[in-house]
């Protein structure tokens, strides 16, 4: 196969960040966390749900452990599982997506910020 003639062309950060989701989850990453077929959105409630309920029993055997309010802590995060996981996920992606650095803008020259 004969090399593709292509160029990497830098994308000014307004742009950059219109395309990408840097800090908090948009409505499409949940969408897509939550399946967009039936079967995604079976498997996501049943993950959900399976979680939430054997976390609450996990929470309740662990308060014999670790004492009751760290085991409630706990219960309450493994209930709310359901509605946490999507975020924290989307989060992750983000933060996957950008190595943990701030976007730079390319365009930018260093002189600029000092003035």
């Amino acid at each position: 196969h004969p090399p593709l003639q292509m160029s990497l062309v830098p994308t000014p950060l307004n742009e950059l960040q219109s395309i990408l989701a840097i800090r908090s989850p948009t409505g499409d990453q949940y969408v897509t966390y939550l399946g967009r077929t039936p079967r995604e959105r079976f498997d996501s409630l049943f993950e959900g749900a399976a979680i939430a309920f054997l976390g609450s029993m996990f929470s309740y055997f662990v308060s014999f452990v670790i004492g009751q309010f760290l085991a409630t802590i706990l219960g309450t995060i493994f209930v709310f599982w359901p509605i946490l996981a999507p975020e924290f996920k989307a989060y992750q992606r983000n933060w996957e997506l950008c190595g943990g650095r701030d976007l730079i803008d390319v365009w930018m020259d260093d002189d600029e910020d000092d003035g």
